[in-house]
């Protein structure tokens, strides 16, 4: 700008003096004459200063010395014909009037007073020269436009043309650790994707799962309760005769099926009973010849029909004994294999072996190798733990609640935060005189086995007219920002933060209206785990720290 406006004055300075010498012919020979007079002085190295410079000096050569000491000069010239000096004292006002911008118009710097001027001529032609703002501050500029361009400048992420997370392999819009500032945006029932660093992150943090149960918003109080075996399926193994036991195949807690052998005793009773199937079955061989030799020769005429008869009746209770002391047997524990093989050998053993009665679980073992039981000893437990009783001790205030085939919701304090479900299949006849409650049994499922005999909780009964909804441990709830999400595993090392609208509490479990489904897998344990990797990417931690 500055360099703009000097061009500018000196386009008027050089107009203005154009004129000026047209005006004034004698005083330009004044000034021609002054010029000449002055040729030879040493004013400094002219002869170095540009053709400009020279062109200036040759039309303002009289304006050059105005103001500046030349004693000697004016010794030199005195009594010299310089035309009218008043004239020419008058038009040297007008050339200072026309420099007064300048500073030092008039003074004799020599050729480094005109460098000098060129010098902060350039200079000010950039007010800026020297802070380094020229096209540094447009690259500037043109930066920060890119790094605003991606609001995750500086936190690892690559970007990708199909608008998947290339560090977590998911959709970036639905990345909760890439776009953590969105998380409050999801309504109930959207979700984010969390993905972990590898596959055994959730196993080795602990993460447990559970699915959503159903439960009902049931009116009423609390019932005590204790749980117990499942009578119709519980089994005491106990030897019919004394014996000693030559040795044992299971211990507590052993799957058994039917069928399964437990243990192998000697007892000499059995022993003589099968001595005495085999008579049985020698006997019955025998008579069941002679009753049919007996029927040809009736048929023939040869043999009178009481001959027959007594061959027949003699024929028919061989069979009955044979058949008595195979239920003996069979009744002392050994299989219809066991009875085959014996009517096969020669020899008998006293050898004897128990059997599990039905698939289920060994709950006691009461003997050991070698030792002597008698008839009656219950050497054996075995149980099916698939379901188990409820045992309900009712109030006598609430005993009108309890009726045969209501449904029931147990929770117990073992087991908090899961429900168990069943119905009351009994219903005492009497109030107990001491505790005036009424007795009821409730049968349950228990997958896993979780539920364990002798637990005590409480039983709410259902009127049958409650809404049914979903519900999951409170713990399972995590709570970001203010609002309830849960964590929903889609694979092994990839999960879902989800918005979900939670209810009332019951006894530790959190009723979910919206935002699940039954058959969701629920971060239930250690979810906290999942939320912090969440709040670390939201304070703006690396993606390759995740």
């Amino acid at each position: 700008m500055n360099l703009r406006n000097s061009i500018v004055g000196l386009a008027i300075i050089l107009l203005g003096t154009t004129l000026f010498w047209i005006g004034t012919d004698n005083s330009a020979k004044a000034l021609a004459a002054g010029e000449d007079s002055h040729a030879g002085h040493n004013h400094g190295n002219e002869n170095d200063t540009d053709p400009l410079e020279k062109e200036l000096e040759a039309l303002f050569a009289k304006d050059q010395h105005v103001g500046c000491d030349h004693a000697k000069e004016s010794s030199e010239h005195e009594g010299s014909n310089h035309g009218n000096e008043n004239d020419i004292d008058l038009h040297e006002e007008e050339p200072k009037a026309l420099f007064a911008e300048d500073e030092h118009a008039g003074h004799d710097h020599g050729d480094e007073n005109d460098a000098g001027h060129e010098d902060e001529a350039l200079l000010e032609e950039d007010e800026h020269a020297g802070h380094g703002h020229g096209d540094e501050n447009d690259a500037d500029h043109e930066d920060e436009a890119l790094l605003e361009e991606d609001e995750h400048a500086g936190h690892g992420h690559a970007s990708s043309d199909d608008g998947i997370c290339p560090e977590h392999n998911v959709a970036e819009a639905k990345c909760a650790l890439c776009q953590g500032g969105h998380i409050g945006d999801l309504r109930p029932g959207q979700g984010m994707k969390v993905r972990l660093a590898t596959l055994d992150v959730a196993a080795k943090a602990g993460i447990r799962l559970a699915r959503p149960q159903q439960v009902s918003a049931a009116d009423g109080i609390d019932i005590p309760a204790q749980v117990a075996f499942d009578r119709k399926q519980l089994a005491y193994i106990t030897p019919l005769t004394a014996g000693v036991i030559r040795q044992v195949h299971v211990q507590p807690g052993d799957k058994v099926q039917r069928g399964d052998v437990l243990a192998e005793i000697a007892m000499p009773e059995v022993s003589t009973l099968k001595a005495e199937f085999a008579t049985a079955q020698a006997q019955q061989t025998q008579t069941e010849a002679a009753y049919h030799r007996e029927q040809d020769l009736l048929e023939r005429g040869i043999s009178s029909r009481q001959e027959f008869q007594q061959a027949e009746s003699d024929y028919r209770s061989s069979q009955s004994a044979t058949e008595r002391y195979r239920q003996q047997l069979l009744n002392f524990g050994l299989s219809t294999t066991d009875i085959k093989q014996l009517s096969q050998a020669i020899g008998t053993s006293a050898s004897v072996s128990l059997r599990a009665p039905f698939h289920g679980v060994v709950t006691d073992v009461q003997t050991a190798m070698g030792e002597a039981v008698s008839a009656g000893s219950a050497l054996f437990t075995v149980a099916n733990l698939d379901s188990l009783w409820i045992e309900l001790s009712i109030p006598e205030s609430r005993s009108y609640l309890a009726q045969v085939d209501s449904n029931i919701q147990a929770r117990f304090d073992g087991l908090p935060g899961t429900l168990f479900s069943g119905r009351l299949f009994q219903v005492g006849a009497s109030i107990d005189q001491r505790t005036r409650t009424l007795k009821a049994l409730a049968e349950v499922q228990n997958p896993g086995h979780r539920l364990k005999v002798g637990m005590f909780g409480s039983v709410r009964i259902l009127a049958g007219d409650e809404t049914e909804s979903l519900a999951i441990p409170a713990d399972a709830v995590q709570n970001i920002d203010g609002q309830p999400y849960v964590f929903i595993q889609e694979e092994s090392d990839l999960f879902e933060l989800r918005r979900v609208v939670t209810g009332a509490n019951q006894d530790g479990m959190i009723v979910i209206p919206t935002g699940l489904a039954s058959n969701d897998q629920v971060v239930v344990g250690q979810g906290f785990a999942l939320k912090s990797e969440v709040l670390k990417a939201r304070l703006g931690a690396s993606c390759a720290d995740h």
